[in-house]
């Protein structure tokens, strides 16, 4: 024990013993390990493959950081040098507030740290298996709730770590919001929107929506005040999420992912309307897209002015671009119809002229 505490470097304000080394030495080697068993975790095919590669250097760029600060503070302390003292000059000052320069870490902590969170949270809902699309909508408004959740836990620990009152803090900017009046009211309106969405589950990513002006999309992105859907152009729409909760909405998708369309098609009159019944199922059944289970159901649905009218219904998953499916059946129909000598007729009108 004397050879350890035995001092090497003494001054009237400052001594360092061997003890004092050893501890250095090991905060520095602590801090070492630790951070090099994390680059080699994070480093590894099957993490890089779950978090992503820029969000692992993030992550990995965040535990440097850390890490290296927390090993350097120890490491001064142990020599005796007021690390601590100095984190705790101060940068601003006035009567209300004291910004001191610990301060500067504390907000990258909780920034960096926020985000970090937020790269493993969304690693883990894009790497869960899901079952359809409806349960991968679920886990990303669960997400995106969690996600807000985050953010605004570390903005009151960063307002909390400056000194200020949390609940003074709230109060104040309510007034100042209640000044602003009825400028951003829709605002509010289309953020409140955006919560009710999120916890209420009634629109989800990867759902089929139709608004009530005819606009049929994907929804591809719900973010607080507004939300994105992909038309079937292919064209991205911004729609505030007031309009979500405020308008009758048609969600295609809600409860389920498969949904049910039809085609009408007309025959010549003196068709073998079982034939044409066989005819029609056999085309739905035979394209790759159209469910089978429930199985094509085909409707006589009325003896017309010129045609026999049947309906065709079919279920199927890839609802957003049903359009394409349902050209396929029609080309399918009509080949299947010119095989089997059945004819599809068109509009006719007898004129008779009254003799004069």
């Amino acid at each position: 024990m004397k050879n350890k505490n035995m001092v090497l470097i003494e001054t009237a304000k400052f001594s360092l013993t061997v003890n004092q080394i050893v501890l250095a030495f090991v905060s520095l080697f602590a801090g070492l390990i630790i951070i090099l068993f994390f680059r080699t975790f994070l480093r590894r095919k099957r993490i890089r493959n779950i978090l992503g590669v820029k969000n692992s250097k993030a992550i990995l760029n965040f535990i440097y950081i850390v890490f290296s600060f927390f090993s350097l503070y120890a490491c001064l302390e142990a020599l005796g040098l007021d690390f601590k003292g100095f984190l705790h000059k101060t940068i601003i000052t006035s009567p209300k507030i004291n910004i001191f320069v610990y301060h500067i870490f504390v907000f990258y902590l909780i920034i960096a740290g926020t985000k970090v969170l937020i790269y493993i949270l969304e690693a883990y809902v894009n790497r869960k298996p899901e079952s359809s699309q409806l349960e991968k909508g679920k886990s990303r408004s669960i997400y995106l709730i969690i996600k807000y959740f985050i953010y605004v836990i570390a903005i009151t620990l960063f307002i909390e770590s400056l000194g200020f009152n949390i609940t003074i803090v709230i109060a104040s900017l309510s007034a100042l919001l209640v000044g602003l009046g009825l400028g951003i009211q829709h605002i509010f309106n289309d953020i409140i929107s955006g919560f009710i969405i999120l916890f209420d589950r009634s629109i989800k990513i990867g759902d089929v929506v139709e608004i009530e002006d005819e606009l049929v999309g994907r929804v591809i992105k719900i973010n607080l005040r507004t939300s994105v859907v992909i038309t079937r152009d292919d064209v991205e729409v911004i729609i505030p999420n007031s309009k979500f909760t405020g308008e009758n909405i048609t969600n295609w998708t809600h409860n389920s992912t498969m949904s049910r369309f039809d085609i009408v098609v007309g025959v010549a009159y003196g068709s073998d309307v079982r034939l044409v019944e066989s005819l029609l199922i056999k085309a739905a059944k035979e394209h790759k897209l159209v469910a089978r289970k429930p199985t094509p159901t085909v409707y006589f649905i009325n003896f017309g002015d010129s045609s026999l009218d049947f309906r065709l219904m079919f279920y199927s998953e890839d609802n957003f671009r049903i359009e394409k499916i349902k050209s396929d059946l029609r080309f399918e129909i009509d080949k299947l119809f010119r095989e089997n000598n059945v004819t599809i007729p068109f509009p006719q009108r007898d004129v008779h002229l009254k003799n004069q």
